[in-house]
């Protein structure tokens, strides 16, 4: 583990040889600390600032990873999505679950040196839930100090610890101009919105100081140009596209697959005339070919959607058919009058993905009658056209949660019941028949889930992340400092 001294070991052999080429193999293996980690995305993030997420699904979910280096939560959600401690050393509630008090951990200090109180984080989760009566008190117990947060709320509360996990509610101190300063494992060294940023390692870190020096990360970089920069030596860690995973990995990439994390999904615009007609959405709904988009056009490197959450998540994602249908897709169409429907599909001009994906839902809807044409948009666009393909990531393991969030970003396409808030808690009951609803209508129509794809060089080690996505950096090392050979000479093709 990082941030521990190493025990020394004792060793005896009869043979030097022997003893020397064991404490080699030892030596390799072991973390060293030093080192850049050079890091490549294709989303563009404009802020780390807590208080100014962004609205993008892979701007947030990039900014998340960001935030993540400077910033801590009160709790962490582990592999299986389950709260455990971060800022906040312990929890309890009351039986009703609308009073909660957090023990904050002790020793922990901001990065201009302020010690973490209850005083300091009290305003902050006042400021992000309005609803909530948030206290702070500080109790003395002979030389211990000890520093509580005190939650009421008026409805229950049972997945809050869960909720504190959200990069939302990152525990912020202000500078004095006006800066967000936080606790985590790296201090922001340059910072350029949307383009590039340095990290540097926080010496001070309650967890101890991280094995590499410093993380660049740069922005905006297209897929294609990530692999190559990945392949020649010029970055450290990359985010691969599905379709091109097949490839990276042919070519001694050394690949890291997450659960699915990711769903496109067709989005119908409301109050376009051609889709307010529901046989219209059904048509096009029964003629595309999910098999087809995941075994081909992603490379087999995602599943088909028949529901909003992915299988591992809900549980129950199986019961949602998957199956294109184009006999009947043609069926619906003939009794449209008087001319087969014409949309236009809308996708992501930055996102080659959904393009692909729009150009073959074209393919599909011509073979059923249905004319579609593709359209590259911006974000201001997005509403002159029928229907886009829109990426959506999910906020959290927690099934829940995330089917929260999707209902949140597709609120202005579903009706108002249906966009109204999950009850809480929700069994998988509630679960299911509110993703049933919403996709009953065709306003929302998932196509595929797909996975969070990172290429390594081969000098990255223990790169071990939460298998729905979530980065742990402060816990990576680089094994040697030489740069100069290519990925492909070096890695194996292995799935970590």
């Amino acid at each position: 583990m990082r941030r521990t001294a190493f025990r020394s070991f004792a060793v005896i052999s009869l043979a030097g040889a022997l003893l020397f080429a064991a404490a080699s193999t030892r030596s390799a293996r072991r973390p060293r600390y030093g080192g850049t980690l050079r890091v490549e995305m294709r989303a563009q993030v404009n802020s780390l600032d807590p208080a100014t997420m962004a609205t993008n699904p892979a701007a947030a979910a990039a900014q998340e990873k960001l935030m993540a280096l400077v910033f801590d939560t009160l709790t962490r959600l582990d592999d299986a999505g389950r709260p455990q401690p971060g800022l906040a050393a312990s929890w309890s509630s009351s039986e009703d679950g609308k009073t909660w008090i957090l023990e904050l951990r002790s020793g922990v200090k901001f990065q201009d040196g302020t010690a973490l109180s209850a005083g300091e984080v009290a305003p902050i989760l006042r400021g992000n839930h309005p609803n909530w009566q948030v206290t702070g008190f500080t109790g003395e117990y002979g030389r211990n100090r000890s520093d509580s947060i005190q939650i009421v709320s008026e409805m229950p509360q049972p997945n809050l610890p869960a909720e504190l996990a959200a990069a939302r509610n990152a525990i912020v101190r202000r500078g004095a101009d006006g800066a967000p300063i936080g606790t985590g494992p790296f201090r922001i060294a340059e910072w350029h919105p949307g383009s590039s940023a340095v990290f540097t390692a926080n010496e001070d870190s309650w967890e101890g100081r991280p094995f590499i020096d410093s993380i660049e990360v740069q922005m905006g970089r297209a897929a294609r140009d990530q692999l190559i920069d990945l392949e020649v030596g010029r970055a450290d860690l990359v985010e691969i596209a599905p379709e091109q995973a097949r490839r990276a990995t042919e070519r001694g990439a050394r690949i890291w697959a997450s659960a699915p994390v990711d769903l496109l999904a067709l989005v119908f615009t409301t109050g376009r005339p051609v889709v307010e007609d529901a046989r219209v959405r059904e048509a096009l709904a029964h003629s595309i070919d999910r098999g087809a988009l995941a075994n081909f056009l992603l490379q087999k490197q995602g599943e088909p959607a028949g529901g909003l959450l992915p299988q591992w998540s809900s549980g129950y994602a199986f019961l949602f058919s998957t199956a294109a249908d184009p006999a009947r897709a043609r069926q619906i169409v003939s009794q449209i009058s008087p001319v087969p429907p014409a949309l236009v599909l809308g996708y992501d001009s930055s996102d080659a993905l959904e393009q692909a994906v729009a150009e073959r839902i074209a393919v599909n809807a011509h073979d059923a009658g249905i004319r579609v044409s593709t359209q590259a948009l911006t974000a201001a666009q997005a509403a002159n056209v029928d229907a886009r393909v829109m990426r959506l990531r999910m906020a959290s393991p927690d099934p829940r949660a995330a089917l929260a969030e999707f209902v949140a970003q597709l609120a202005s396409s579903l009706a108002p019941a249906n966009a109204a808030p999950l009850p809480n808690p929700a069994s998988p009951e509630d679960l299911y028949a509110r993703e049933r609803a919403v996709i009953e209508g065709f306003r929302i129509v998932p196509l595929v889930h797909l996975p969070e794809i990172i290429g390594l060089n081969a000098q990255v080690k223990d790169w071990m992340p939460l298998r729905w996505g979530g980065w742990r950096l402060a816990d990576v090392w680089l094994d040697a400092p030489a740069r100069s050979a290519p990925v492909g000479n070096s890695a194996t093709g292995e799935k970590r």
